[in-house]
């Protein structure tokens, strides 16, 4: 009896219940994220030998990190630097530039005596120890402060150096907070590029580069150049 019912019963049911008595109460919209990188101006997007080269570099620099992790973890003598906390925005700007400048200024000229082990008053280097010390949460928190700053104030070759030294300790699978950070990343190079005048600019190919990695290392395809 029990069983007749049961084959008589619909397999789907679906609840019609009426949803606007929650429109007033509703505090955050949740759109799906279809947007693209900005299309390559013609002459500007790298070819695949040139995307493939710089993969391949780029997962063997992520295996010596991981090696010289897993040594560092094992000699307890070697030096572990403080860094900031991962909340720390302003701790992370004045280490990463000591002070951001104003867009389209001219940085103060640093002296011999001003610069030690990579550190100056302008900030400091990507540092082995430095970045050893950060965990994963760290690693995509500073990697988000970092794209708000190229957003605010514009890319510089300090910042490159950081963007892909955070890209090596990033881990993989990636969790839905760094996905959306990177192609947040991916995107924001996308228009800078897609702002440059000529395709001799020097910002032109570690813009490639960054939307390269990730796209083609990090399975973003749908934001890779196609390249000829």
């Amino acid at each position: 009896m029990l069983r007749r019912e049961a084959n008589d019963c619909p397999k789907v049911v679906v609840a019609d219940i009426d949803t606007s008595i929650f429109t007033k109460k509703q505090t955050v919209n949740v759109r799906h994220d279809t947007r693209g990188c900005h299309p390559a101006p013609k002459g500007f997007a790298p070819d695949l030998e040139w995307q493939r080269t710089q993969i391949a570099d780029f997962a063997e620099f992520r295996q010596s990190y991981a090696r010289q992790k897993a040594l560092r973890k094992k000699n307890k003598s070697l030096k572990i630097e403080n860094v900031p906390l991962a909340n720390d925005v302003e701790g992370w700007c004045r280490l990463c530039f000591g002070r951001l400048q104003p867009p389209g200024s001219v940085p103060h000229e640093i002296k011999e005596n001003e610069s030690e082990n990579g550190t100056d008053r302008q900030g400091t280097l990507p540092l082995l120890s430095i970045m050893m010390a950060m965990d994963q949460p760290a690693v995509i928190k500073v990697l988000e402060y970092h794209i708000n700053w190229f957003e605010a104030t514009g890319f510089s070759d300090k910042q490159g150096s950081w963007f892909y030294s955070l890209l090596v300790c990033l881990e993989k699978p990636l969790s839905p907070e760094a996905c959306s950070t990177l192609r947040t990343l991916a995107r924001s190079c996308s228009n800078l590029r897609a702002s440059l005048e000529h395709s001799d600019d020097p910002q032109l190919s570690p813009l490639n580069l960054f939307i390269c990695i990730v796209a083609r290392y990090f399975d973003q395809i749908d934001l890779a150049d196609s390249g000829t």
